[in-house]
């Protein structure tokens, strides 16, 4: 069974197959930031070190991730839509949810 391995509180857990990362995450007590866990927020965004390990990003993720103008090519991805495949080896790297804001760049905090 592949593992998701936390940076950079190195703690790591087995993946389970379609289980979304927020999930896996918090049902292992893995503390990720998150808002509303259905891709309106954008809170929940992490970079991932192998998107082989996720299924392919939805239409609705990957506008999200657009409109608050980050990579949309899978290596950042959000945890609260981002389903584990099980059969790749991964980091997630959670210090990156400190180097964004959801908020969309006008300054009034909506996306």
């Amino acid at each position: 069974m592949a593992k998701i391995r936390f940076i950079p509180i190195e703690k790591s857990i087995e993946a389970i197959a379609d289980q979304k990362l927020l999930v896996a995450a918090r049902k292992n007590n893995i503390p990720i930031r998150y808002g509303c866990a259905s891709c309106r927020c954008g809170t929940c965004a992490v970079k991932i070190s192998a998107p082989g390990a996720f299924q392919p990003m939805t239409s609705m993720e990957s506008d999200l991730l657009s409109r608050m103008r980050l990579p949309i090519t899978g290596e950042v991805r959000l945890a609260c839509q981002a389903r584990q495949t099980a059969q790749v080896d991964t980091s997630v790297d959670l210090s990156f949810q400190d180097t964004y804001s959801p908020d969309d760049g006008d300054g009034d905090g909506s996306i």
